[in-house]
């Protein structure tokens, strides 16, 4: 015979509700999970070939996924000719892209998605596209999209506006493309594109290739593998959009690396969350179940009779959640490309994979809990389980409250940190810290709150304050437990944010304080500023030093470059020009910045602690573009959060040929630098001279994606804790209705009760407050004296004032509730016999 307990509404809607918010955390990152593994970057521009030859985009690295390359390695041009002559290859074509930009038809020029790489040879295009005009043949022929053409006021036959690498010229517009052609593109004939482009000579990005009617692609592809060796990559199908763009596909590395680090995260809490309501509702049933003991079910029944009732609700809203978790992933699609983690017209990845793993993990994880929550319950007498769910205990052990000062001071220890080194594993640890002060708050709270309603009891009016100290003391395992998971709530939400918000703000004071240009010169709309401008800026009366500025990336690799090092990860790389002493003051350590020049780099002070780097040592690097370079170490400073942590000479990127990100201008008088660099950008169209960027007038959170995913993840797990701290508080209160009956049999009134329990969750609350402040605000203040010598944390103090108030009225709303059900009809306040 099969026994089933009836559902309890409050059980079945706590069980529920924290499986359903489960399964839509867990199926949201499963989706994202499997759009990263399987999910193509589609090609845009080079649709018409069937195959492409391009380099090896990533360098590999031991135990941990490969580190993308976003720049083309590069190809060989003389493989051109060897590709077209494979069998079954129709054509093949170098391929070359570069800086570019059309007029806008009113002094300015058009703005583009990426300036810097929105020019291109047209020999790539194997003419299958549909024209109407003819392809560019001369040095000042060139053919456009009708979008752009259409903005730019031309059609085919007129003279139109066109930077070429930064440099302004007129040209004849010879052709448009179809408009069913929906992706801009500026093209010019392939000798002009290798005149222009910045690959060094004999070399292109890729090479395209098309195959014969009825060839076999994946049989041709194999053959050109065979051509051009195994160092090069050829790629078909699904392949060819990754190869087309590079730092696309690099996007969805870092999808994947983010939805990994946050899918452990998840897990744990999700577990944790639902793992706790299953146990409450067992707790709850705790008499009834020693009851089936005491009529003969066997320990194992009862352990299978919690777990196939709990799986019962869990498995519908596991599927529930699982849909919603889809419908949230479709809704955000969107979003993500706008971020950086989804390339532009990549799809996101359906199968029923991510459902099912959502529910077998949810139904898996509610399986577990309830079995463990039953396990001893199921093994006790029934006399015995009866008169421990009379009977709560009422406080922790002296070990209990020894161990979590122990665990508070080593979270003490991992936050001065900051205090020692400057890094950003220090700050990592900084916060780290702050879980583990959660579990010693949680350990010691009962002991704190024992003490401290011994002071206060004596101090009370009120009956109801009275008896709301004395009851929060005498069972002060029951509030110290409720205290700690609300402060963890508060606690690790505001970690987490200033967190972020201390990094960022870190990065802007020293970029603000080390900028000491007096202006800087930007070509954003044409790619960049040509070398040309910067020779005349530097010509100017009034300009003292033009130092050029590119914004590149690399990665440390070992000393043969085959390989990344094991915990090294793309970085930054600021390349600049001689002279960058006199417009950036990096607050160098070691070295001489003067000696900046060639094959050279500065680093971060942190990234050569403790001594493992030195002025005068080599630093092995893989460039964007693939490219191999061992620099020489000239110089180590401290503002690496405000620079990055390479500063690199100009000449080690691209043999420092331009166009350049920037130019940041230094004169004695900044006014008269001023005034001439404007007169100069009125003659340069697309040109623009501003003060340097000092990130005062924005909010480098802002824009930064990086800062919203983790806003955005903060809240989410913040609410799911709330959930979870809900549902305990309710189940708590509910419990607690043979307490009142006690109360009501001694004299006391609703009205007191109330009172009691709204005085009691006011004590929790401001303890919960307290101890969350506690555990953020100390390790972040430390991080920033340590790292901006101010004592007080940085971030927005509405993040603290939210976080708080939401905080409490969770748990008011978690408490009164219940006891307003209990108290309104008088019911629980009557004899208790």
């Amino acid at each position: 015979m099969r026994v089933r307990l009836p559902h309890r509404l409050s059980e079945t809607l706590a069980v529920a509700t924290a499986v359903l918010v489960g399964a839509v955390l867990a199926s949201l990152c499963l989706v994202l999970l499997e759009t990263g593994l399987r999910s193509p970057v589609p090609p845009q521009r080079l649709v018409t070939a069937d195959l492409i030859v391009g380099g090896e985009q990533s360098v590999p690295r031991a135990e941990d996924l490969d580190v993308a390359l976003p720049e083309h390695v590069g190809v060989p041009a003389d493989l051109i000719n060897e590709v077209a002559g494979v069998p079954g290859v129709a054509a093949a074509a170098g391929d070359l892209s570069f800086p570019a930009a059309v007029s806008d038809g009113a002094g300015g020029f058009q703005s583009s998605a990426d300036p810097r790489r929105a020019g291109h040879g047209w020999d790539s295009l194997f003419g299958e596209l549909a024209l109407v005009g003819r392809p560019p043949a001369g040095a000042h022929d060139v053919v456009l999209d009708a979008a752009t053409a259409a903005t730019a006021g031309v059609s085919v036959g007129d003279q139109v506006e066109v930077a070429l690498a930064g440099e302004p010229q007129t040209m004849r517009l010879t052709g448009v493309l179809d408009p069913t052609w929906s992706h801009a593109g500026i093209f010019v004939s392939d000798d002009l594109a290798r005149t222009v482009a910045s690959r060094a000579p004999g070399t292109v990005d890729l090479i395209t290739a098309t195959t014969e009617p009825g060839s076999d692609p994946t049989a041709v592809a194999e053959r050109v593998q065979q051509v051009v060796g195994e160092d090069l990559v050829v790629s078909s199908g699904s392949d060819l959009g990754a190869a087309e763009r590079p730092a696309a596909a690099a996007t969805t590395g870092m999808l994947m690396l983010l939805v990994l680090s946050a899918a452990g995260v998840v897990v744990i809490l999700v577990g944790f969350i639902t793992g706790g309501a299953v146990s409450v509702m067992v707790a709850n049933r705790a008499r009834e179940l020693a009851l089936l003991r005491a009529i003969g079910a066997t320990p194992a029944q009862v352990r299978s009779l919690m777990a196939r009732q709990a799986s019962a609700v869990a498995l519908v809203a596991a599927v529930g959640g699982a849909a919603l978790g889809h419908l949230l992933a479709w809704w955000a699609q969107d979003s993500l490309v706008g971020l950086g983690l989804l390339a532009t017209g990549q799809q996101l990845s359906w199968s029923p994979w991510p459902a099912l793993v959502t529910v077998l993990l949810l139904v898996g994880i509610v399986q577990v809990a309830a079995r463990t929550a039953s396990w001893r319950v199921s093994r006790l007498s029934a006399t015995t389980a009866v008169v421990e769910t009379e009977a709560e205990p009422r406080s922790g052990g002296q070990a209990r409250t020894r161990i979590g000062a122990v665990l508070l001071a080593l979270s003490l220890g991992t936050a001065l940190a900051p205090l020692i080194t400057r890094t950003e594993a220090a700050i990592i640890g900084a916060a780290s810290g702050a879980l583990l002060a959660s579990i010693a708050v949680a350990l010691i709270a009962p002991a704190v709150v024992r003490r401290l309603t011994r002071w206060l009891a004596p101090r009370q009016r009120t009956v109801s304050r009275w008896l709301a100290v004395r009851n929060s003391g005498s069972f002060a395992l029951r509030t110290g437990g409720a205290l700690a998971v609300l402060a963890l709530a508060v606690g690790l939400t505001v970690t987490q944010i200033f967190a972020t918000t201390t990094l960022s703000s870190v990065a802007a004071h020293e970029a603000r304080e080390g900028t000491i240009a007096t202006a800087q010169v930007t070509a954003d709309q044409t790619g960049g500023v040509p070398a040309s401008v910067v020779e005349e800026i530097e010509d100017l009366s009034s300009v003292s030093a033009a130092v050029t500025v590119r914004h590149t990336s690399g990665v440390r690799t070992s000393a043969d470059g085959t390989q990344a090092l094991v915990d090294a990860d793309a970085q930054e790389i600021l390349a600049v020009g001689p002279g960058v002493a006199e417009v950036l003051d990096l607050g160098v350590v070691d070295g001489d910045l003067a000696d900046l020049v060639g094959d050279t780099v500065a680093v971060d002070a942190s990234l050569a602690w403790p001594g493992t780097i030195e002025v005068g040592d080599t630093l092995p690097l893989a460039l964007a573009d693939g490219t191999r370079v061992e620099p020489t170490v000239v110089a180590t400073y401290r503002h690496g959060f405000g620079f990055g942590q390479v500063v690199a000479s100009g000449d080690l990127v691209s043999g420092g040929a331009g166009p350049y990100d920037s130019v940041l201008v230094q004169g004695p008088e900044a006014a008269a630098v001023d005034r001439d660099l404007t007169t100069l950008a009125a003659t340069h169209p697309g040109l623009e001279a501003s003060h340097p960027l000092t990130q005062e007038d924005s909010d480098p959170a802002a824009l930064d994606p990086a800062v919203w995913i983790n806003l955005g993840a903060s809240v989410v797990l913040f609410g799911y804790i709330l959930l979870g701290v809900a549902n305990r508080l309710v189940a708590t209160t509910l419990r607690r209705r043979r307490e009142w009956q006690l109360l009501g049999a001694l004299g006391a009134t609703p009205r007191q009760v109330w009172a009691m329990v709204a005085t009691e969750t006011g004590l929790i609350a401001l303890g919960a407050t307290a101890a969350g402040l506690m555990i953020a605000l100390v390790p972040m203040s430390l991080v920033a004296l340590g790292f901006r010598g101010t004592p007080w944390p940085q971030g927005p103090v509405w993040v603290v004032a939210t976080t708080v108030l939401v905080v409490t009225a969770a748990a008011y709303l978690a408490t009164l509730m219940p006891t307003h059900h209990l108290v309104k009809s008088r019911g629980p306040l009557g004899p208790a016999g």
